[in-house]
């Protein structure tokens, strides 16, 4: 990292400055990992503002910026991990890192893929991450039930396009999500299934959720924060659950931005608005990835990445969460899959 941008700026590749440098010597209990996509998220826009983090430190100028990313073990001196094998982790923005095991109660805890799927992205994609914190959110946080109704705002983004999908399998009888653009909402109804999206752009948020959820929203599932989190807490319905999973709209802004002014209506409505991180949930991971992998598998669940090419433009498809710009789970490729995998 070049320098730290200040809050009101977008974060673009001028933040940043690329070095090339010599791979240390491993040591014993380290394994080498070549780097083949990196996930860009909001929460790494955070990282390089100091005190944003409950869970790590600020990075300062010449680190290396923070990255989750899927790779292949090159070279190991470490006895349960050897070359060939798929491996999850904080890789950072880099083509090669040096890892030691880190265990499950650490913010980004590592793990290796068993029985690799290909694309490798779906590690990160509706297998990892994204599918991962969808799942616990509706299904933990947000006690989904068959015949629900269900708002996702952020619905075209990573976590929202799979949140949508597992509303739909799992029996809502409505499914409605927001997005910015009309071409966004016509991907969400026509390519993920869901019923109905609005473009909160262009659209009159607070009479359309009227008249989508006349008897108001069971299930608001929301990445956003901001005005459209107060115009959901004015159409819940009775015992609704508000699940935050994200703040997008509000906690990156440059100047502090106001609380939601219809927070009353969980008392009138007897709602409960609960925030949870993936990691809370991290001894159960298995549970949600076995489940997403059998919908996908059986056609159910629908692989929505946007993906670029180049580690060189990492910068930018961080900075595209902030513009709106992505459609589906952002991923970077930064070396192509391996022919051959262990565990297949």
């Amino acid at each position: 990292m070049a320098r730290l941008p200040t809050r009101d700026e977008d974060i673009s590749s001028r933040h940043f400055a690329w070095q090339e440098c010599r791979i240390p010597e491993l040591q014993d209990g380290e394994f080498l990992v070549k780097t083949l996509c990196l996930a860009p998220a909001p929460a790494q826009r955070g990282y390089l503002e100091p005190g944003y983090s409950d869970f790590l430190p600020a990075l300062a100028p010449g680190e290396v910026m923070r990255g989750r990313g899927i790779g292949q073990v090159i070279a190991s001196r470490h006895p349960d991990h050897a070359a060939g094998e798929i491996f999850v982790g904080s890789l950072g923005w880099q083509t090669y890192s040096i890892q030691k095991p880190r265990g499950a109660e650490f913010v980004f805890s590592t793990r290796r893929i068993p029985r690799p799927v290909q694309p490798l992205s779906l590690h990160l994609g509706i297998l990892g991450q994204a599918g991962a914190t969808a799942w616990f959110g509706l299904l933990e946080v947000g006690n989904l039930q068959a015949g629900d109704a269900v708002l996702v705002s952020a619905a075209a983004g990573g976590v929202g396009s799979v949140a949508g999908q597992i509303a739909r399998i799992k029996g809502a009888r409505l499914v409605v999500g927001t997005a910015g653009s009309d071409a966004k909402c016509r991907w969400l109804c026509d390519t993920l299934g869901y019923d109905v999206a609005i473009n909160y752009q262009t659209e009159n948020l607070h009479e359309r959720l009227r008249e989508l959820f006349p008897t108001g929203i069971d299930v608001f599932f929301d990445n956003v924060g901001g005005d459209i989190l107060d115009a959901a807490l004015a159409n819940l319905a009775m015992h609704a659950r508000v699940v935050i999973c994200g703040f997008i709209a509000s906690n990156y802004a440059a100047e502090p931005q106001p609380g939601p002014a219809n927070y009353s209506r969980i008392v009138y409505k007897r709602a409960r608005m609960e925030g949870f991180v993936l990691f809370d949930y991290w001894n159960r991971y298995q549970e949600a990835e076995q489940a997403l992998l059998g919908w996908y598998r059986a056609g159910l669940l629908k692989n929505c990445e946007d993906v670029t090419d180049g580690l060189e433009n990492m910068p930018d498809a961080l900075g595209e969460l902030f513009r709106g710009g992505n459609t589906g789970i952002k991923i970077c490729r930064v070396a192509p899959d391996p022919e051959q995998l262990t565990g297949e």
